[in-house]
């Protein structure tokens, strides 16, 4: 996507915030870093918008500041700022604000991926059918709605299988499980919790997926699963990254991101071509999108496509690579072309630290000033909780994260390793506030003593 240099200082940009993503400050910073002229609609509910909306009227050469409460009145805002001075873009950094932006850029006709498409790119389900009609190579999978479905979709996907609702991020709910007894007490478990995570479920259905072994091989600090980072401009292809990804110790919730790939180029081309497939067959066109892919025997398979950045990945280009990943993220939105990344000259090493099965009190942990001075080769760090707090997967999965920059992949794991060790996290068991439930299969059980953490901070406000 290379091209001349385009002034992009005056044109006016929407900035939709205010649930997860990339912070709001820094999403705010990205696009001041293309243009001038940012209008902001933050949907409040998650955080204070108070902090950004002082940041913005410092910065900002104009526009507007709109608070909203819900989704549908991000696009009736848009359309009452564009009415007063059009916009040029719009852009988020969310999934969960995905669906209002591709409508706010039907409404406008702004550049952005169709609703249709992103309602694909946000089902779980309806992705692999199109895998499927394309010829895209992804497991075998069977759709849920209720308990009688399990029988039929077990006969489909084999045992084990994998179980993940249908919307959701960050692996939320995604659960392995053994026997078919197994994906009954999930169906039944996930309708009657009341969490973030079937609060944003937005589709009445789940998926059960064919097990593809990802978790990597003992010994081995990765995982057998790889992210392809893209950028997409008017259905052009732009592949940014390959991301490596951290062992699964914990059943599927993230453990971490490594840049650059320890793949081959060749490997790493058979991942991309698969990624193209997938991209155009959900019919994307415009903005970021991050995949992933389980690396089998049989070759890569796609295991899902966000149409979205990855959460710490413009954290880790830039650190890296020196990339811009979120301002060229932006000047898509204008449908502006960015100059490509350049080599890596670095590693940059991510680290989430999962919260283990079960409840917990948090019994100590270093202070992350303390820990933000020892070590000057953090480029992110955020400890998630206080010593004395309650911390549970029913509330967040992660402890914290933190990122390290350092000259290869062999002294970013060292200092990575040093990081938590520093840390010093321990964890007390506390009596569970859900008896008689059962943790599922394929969550680690033992607790995390001496094991340090990192730093995560709400997905709102800082996490991805």
């Amino acid at each position: 996507m290379n091209g001349d240099p385009i002034d992009t200082a005056d044109r006016h940009l929407l900035l939709v915030v205010g649930l997860s993503g990339l912070p709001a400050r820094e999403a705010l910073a990205a696009v001041l870093r293309v243009t001038r002229l940012v209008s902001v609609t933050f949907v409040t509910g998650w955080v204070d918008p108070e902090p950004l909306r002082r940041l913005w009227a410092q910065r900002s050469a104009g526009g507007e500041f709109r608070t909203v409460s819900s989704l549908d009145e991000v696009v009736t805002a848009a359309v009452e700022v564009h009415g007063r001075r059009p916009l040029d873009g719009v852009v988020t950094y969310s999934e969960r604000l995905l669906r209002p932006h591709a409508e706010v850029a039907a409404r406008l006709g702004l550049r952005g991926n169709s609703p249709e498409a992103v309602a694909v790119a946000q089902s779980k389900y309806r992705q692999r059918a199109a895998f499927v009609e394309r010829g895209v190579p992804s497991p075998r999978f069977a759709v849920l709605r209720d308990e009688a479905d399990v029988p039929a979709a077990v006969a489909v996907t084999g045992l084990p299988a994998v179980f993940k609702p249908s919307f959701g991020a960050g692996s939320q709910g995604v659960t392995l499980a053994v026997t078919e007894q197994d994906v009954v007490d999930l169906v039944r478990r996930t309708r009657a919790t009341d969490t973030a995570l079937t609060r944003l479920q937005n589709e009445d259905a789940f998926v059960l997926e064919e097990r593809m072994a990802v978790e990597g091989a003992p010994g081995s600090p990765y995982a057998d699963y790889v992210s392809v980072e893209s950028l997409l401009l008017d259905g052009r292809i732009e592949h940014v990254a390959v991301t490596d990804r951290l062992r699964l110790d914990h059943g599927y919730l993230e453990e971490g991101m490594v840049q650059p790939t320890r793949l081959s180029t060749a490997a790493a081309e058979g991942v991309v071509d698969c990624v193209d497939m997938a991209l155009k067959a959900i019919g994307l066109t415009d903005g970021a999108a991050h995949t992933e892919v389980a690396l089998t025997p049989q070759g890569p398979r796609i295991v899902e496509v966000n149409a979205r950045a990855g959460g710490p990945i413009p954290t880790m280009l830039r650190a890296a690579a020196g990339y811009d990943y979120a301002a060229a993220i932006a000047r898509a939105a204008l449908g502006v072309p960015s100059p490509g990344r350049g080599p890596f000259t670095a590693a940059a090493w991510f680290r989430y630290i999962p919260i283990p099965a079960g409840d917990w009190r948090i019994v100590a942990q270093a202070p992350a000033d303390e820990i933000r001075a020892r070590f000057p080769e953090l480029v992110q760090f955020n400890l998630r909780f206080q010593v004395g707090q309650p911390v549970s997967r029913h509330g967040s999965q992660h402890l914290g994260t933190f990122t390290v920059r350092a000259a290869d992949l062999g002294e970013a794991r060292r200092i990575a390793e040093d990081v938590e060790r520093t840390i010093g996290f321990r964890l007390e068991p506390l009596p569970s506030p859900h008896p008689g439930r059962s943790e599922p299969v394929s969550q680690d059980q033992r607790a995390p003593e001496g094991r340090p953490a990192s730093e995560d901070r709400p997905v709102s406000e800082g996490r991805r």
